[in-house]
């Protein structure tokens, strides 16, 4: 009984096996690199926004009286270059 499931386990193997040769030999072949988009000449992925910020100073208050979200100022000031003050 064990070899009749041992012989269909791997009749039903080879059997995938020759399905999925056949599929891959219709399939088309894969794209040559001169089809692909050409990438922009910056660095930078396309869309993306490159400015530096300057952090907005988180106001100091006492332990006792602690600052909520919504009560600090989510604003920041651009600048033109890193470290620019």
């Amino acid at each position: 009984m064990h070899v009749l499931i041992g012989l269909i386990v791997v009749a039903v193997l080879c059997g995938a096996f020759v399905l999925g040769a056949g599929i891959r030999e219709n399939e088309s072949e894969p794209p040559q690199p001169q089809s692909h988009p050409v990438r922009p000449a910056t660095n930078r992925p396309p869309g993306e926004v490159a400015e530096y910020r300057r952090p907005v100073e988180v106001p100091r208050t006492d332990k006792a009286h602690r600052l909520r979200p919504y009560q600090l100022r989510g604003v920041t000031e651009a600048a033109q270059r890193p470290g620019d003050d």
